[in-house]
């Protein structure tokens, strides 16, 4: 009998590091992705780009200058800043900035961001959303910002990173980088979980 459970114990931990392992995996395959081309969609009512990462608020800039949507909002920008700064820093046109850019000042981490940018949608009453952020980052915010507004459909547009393509960054920061990324992600599918149960 003990023989038997410690057998059983076993194959339950081989099958768990091996689910683990094919996770990490799934979440690695990102850095090699390319942005998706939402060239062809249509009825998007808004884009929204958290900071904090490279190019990502150029990137949702960009698509704003070109008409994929008619209104974006910029997530987690500093207090001190404003349009015109942001005019300045993208090159672009200030009265494209002041029209159809909101920002929103108040977040300071992911599940931040995703509460701001629920309330604007929620405020806008938008249906159809273009989501930018780098693309280690982007598995994360969706995974939190579908729990906080459930009845929008998000379209992902991820920025690529260059961190596994940097010469001047070692394979054990990389894999460092990959692994913390990969454990915010983890945790964060935990934490919905364990709130969802926990109102259920």
């Amino acid at each position: 009998m003990l023989k038997s459970l410690k057998i059983i114990k076993k194959i339950a931990f081989i099958l768990c590091i091996f689910i683990l392992l094919v996770d990490i995996l799934g979440f690695v395959r990102i850095f090699k992705m390319s942005p998706s081309d939402i060239n062809q969609l249509s009825n998007i009512d808004g884009i929204v780009v958290f900071t904090g990462g490279e190019n990502r608020v150029k990137t949702a800039v960009e698509l704003l200058s070109v008409g994929i949507a008619n209104h974006l909002f910029i997530s987690g920008v500093n207090p001190g800043t404003n349009k015109y700064n942001i005019s300045k820093q993208m090159l672009s046109d200030f009265n494209l900035i002041d029209c159809c850019i909101d920002l929103g000042r108040n977040a300071k981490n992911t599940f931040e961001n995703a509460l701001e940018t629920a309330s604007w949608i929620e405020e806008n009453e938008y249906k159809n959303i273009i989501i930018v952020t780098s693309d280690y980052h982007m598995k994360r915010s969706l995974h939190i910002i579908k729990n906080f507004s459930k009845s929008t459909n998000f379209f992902p547009h991820h920025v690529q990173s260059k961190i596994l393509n940097d010469m001047n960054i070692t394979k054990f920061e990389k894999l460092r980088i990959v692994l913390l990324e990969y454990s915010k992600y983890l945790y964060t599918r935990l934490r919905l979980l364990f709130e969802f149960n926990q109102v259920t």
